[in-house]
């Protein structure tokens, strides 16, 4: 992921609504390995990876 940052993005997929009671837990793992990358890498793989590939600004 270092490497090449603009390679990669996180989601998530609650296609059952039972799904959504864990959202909140999914979200915190994401966020504790993300803390452990450089800023910009973990804004472009939490964020702007997905932002760029939607068109969104």
């Amino acid at each position: 992921m270092l490497k090449y940052p603009a390679r990669f993005m996180i989601g998530s997929d609650t296609w059952v609504n039972q799904r959504w009671q864990y959202y909140e837990e999914l979200m915190n793992g994401y966020r504790v390995w993300l803390g452990d990358l450089p800023p910009d890498a973990a804004r472009r793989v939490a964020w702007s990876n997905g932002a760029d590939l939607f068109g969104v600004k």
